[in-house]
């Protein structure tokens, strides 16, 4: 580490939105281990709250890398390892990478932490060492590393293009076909109450390519309305059994308030849209739920560097 007491060679930032998940159809590739062409249908929306990723490379002897989110040192993030090792293959010389990960969501709670990471980290490592890859082709390094990885199918797509989004072809930026339109104006409610791992979820196929999520994508594809959304992502996590639980008492307060509401695709999150002037009734209608509750805009951008 004797090289941080030097001055980086370079330094960037790059940003990437969280997004949740309402419904999701899965794909697998015919080609195994093709992570570019797997994924998922699905359909969303990315909000304004995410990760922002810092890259200053140093000069050194042997190649390495450190990752610190929120500023701890970490060992166990496969996502970031997957694309600094990616990127490294890219470069002859030796350095030394730092990557500060600041994470502006709750881990672990459907709100697309691990591909806000991956996408942010791999803009940020391709502007600092000047590989010259186009977006696209920065995303779809990301893409496959949350699939490789196994914490998500269609995130880093959705991420990478903001807003609402329906995902009607799988797989990676560039290759997945998307939807997407710009909501100006509403503010997503979250009430995140306790962590679920995606990657046990994948690994064990819980069965969503099934005909629910196809049939709720095909009527949501028609009117791309926000109202149509809601309830259809309601009926779909309902068939999956994630309005029970902790999730079913504050969709049920938002409901006698008049307000549709879902559960967050993984995680006992629940969320809903409304307008701006509406959020702090929709805040008051579940403030006496444990859990964090977050209000937040829309990213209609998606990843972007800074």
């Amino acid at each position: 580490m004797c090289a941080l007491i030097a001055k980086p060679l370079a330094v960037s930032r790059a940003f990437s939105p969280g997004h949740i998940t309402g419904m999701v159809k899965t794909q697998n590739a015919v080609n195994g281990q093709d992570f570019l062409h797997r994924g998922s249908e699905g359909a969303g929306f990315s909000i304004d709250l995410g990760v922002t990723t810092t890259v200053s490379i140093y000069d050194d002897d042997a190649s390495s890398y450190q990752i610190l989110i929120n500023g701890r040192s970490v060992e166990s993030a496969d996502v970031s390892r997957f694309v600094v090792e990616e990127y490294l293959r890219f470069i002859r010389r030796s350095y030394h990478v730092r990557i500060e990960h600041k994470v502006d969501i709750p881990i672990g709670f459907g709100l697309g932490s691990s591909g806000a990471a991956a996408l942010s980290l791999s803009f940020a490592l391709n502007r600092a060492l000047k590989i010259g890859l186009n977006p696209e082709q920065a995303a779809q390094i990301a893409h496959s590393a949350d699939v490789a990885c196994g914490t998500g199918l269609g995130t880093v797509i959705a991420e990478y293009s903001g807003g609402f989004e329906i995902r009607s072809f799988s797989g990676a930026p560039g290759i997945g076909r998307i939807s997407k339109t710009e909501l100006n104006g509403y503010r997503a409610i979250i009430l995140c109450m306790a962590p679920i791992s995606t990657k046990s979820i994948l690994s064990n196929d819980p069965g969503f390519d099934s005909a629910s999520g196809g049939a709720f994508l095909e009527g949501l594809k028609i009117t791309m309305n926000i109202s149509d959304f809601l309830a259809s992502s309601n009926q779909f996590a309902s068939t999956m059994g994630l309005t029970e639980g902790a999730c079913k008492e504050p969709m049920e307060a938002w409901k006698s308030d008049g307000f549709l509401s879902s559960a967050a695709l993984f995680g006992a999150t629940v969320f809903t849209l409304v307008p701006k002037k509406l959020a702090p009734k929709a805040e008051q209608s579940i403030g006496s739920f444990k859990g964090k509750l977050i209000t937040c805009g829309i990213d209609n951008i998606g990843a972007r560097v800074l």
